[in-house]
């Protein structure tokens, strides 16, 4: 019963039309835009990059680890 009491608002707001809240984007507003995101992922990668070599280096040392428990 509720949902046909608020058919007729939700038929007012969807036939209201298009409502532009924002300032129109420009071209320097995109391109500072896709800098910060680009700086963002370049610090993401980065960080990724040092995870997966210091999971390499721990790779490494079960590796070793393995080896020296072979020969005892």
């Amino acid at each position: 019963m509720k949902n046909l009491a608020i058919f007729p608002i939700v038929l007012l707001f969807l036939s209201a039309g298009v409502v532009k809240s924002q300032a129109p984007v420009t071209e320097s507003d995109v391109a500072t835009s896709l800098q910060t995101i680009i700086s963002a992922n370049k610090t993401l990668i980065d960080k990724q990059q040092k995870t997966l070599d210091a999971l390499d280096a721990l790779g490494q040392a079960a590796q070793d680890v393995k080896t020296f428990t072979k020969r005892s």
